[in-house]
């Protein structure tokens, strides 16, 4: 044991046979881990974050590109088929459609056909930009 006489020898070990000795180390050991997590989810996560989404978003939009033309027929398709649907409902009620759904789907008509013509209007853009 330690001793806090000034003159007595300062003996740091503890006793043989100790039952907090365990207790002790394992309490110093979980301590430490505890610090060392809380540090990176401190430091080294708020900085590794952004490299991770760039890169997923950098993947992400390449597949994006590779897949336009498949994705572009499927908004094609969804959109056929909801004017088609809405024309069969307005058809069937007799009562027009709502003036917010004709606006939402014409938006929706426009966003298709500006995709399906992005492919070539894009080079032009780019070199108006440069």
């Amino acid at each position: 044991m330690t001793s806090l006489n000034p003159g007595a020898p300062l003996n740091a070990e503890p006793a043989k046979g100790d039952p907090n000795q365990k207790a002790v180390g394992v309490g110093s050991i979980v301590a430490t881990s505890g610090a060392l997590l809380g540090c990176a989810a401190c430091c080294v996560v708020p900085l590794a974050f952004p490299v991770l989404a760039l890169g997923a978003s950098g993947a992400v939009l390449a597949w994006f590109a590779g897949a336009h033309m498949w994705i572009s027929g499927l908004a094609f398709m969804i959109v056929l088929s909801a004017w088609g649907w809405l024309a069969w409902r307005t058809f069937r009620r007799g009562h027009p459609l709502a003036r917010s759904t004709v606006i939402m789907m014409t938006v929706s008509t426009l966003m298709l056909a500006l995709a399906l013509v992005w492919p070539r209007i894009e080079p032009d853009l780019m070199a108006m930009l440069r």
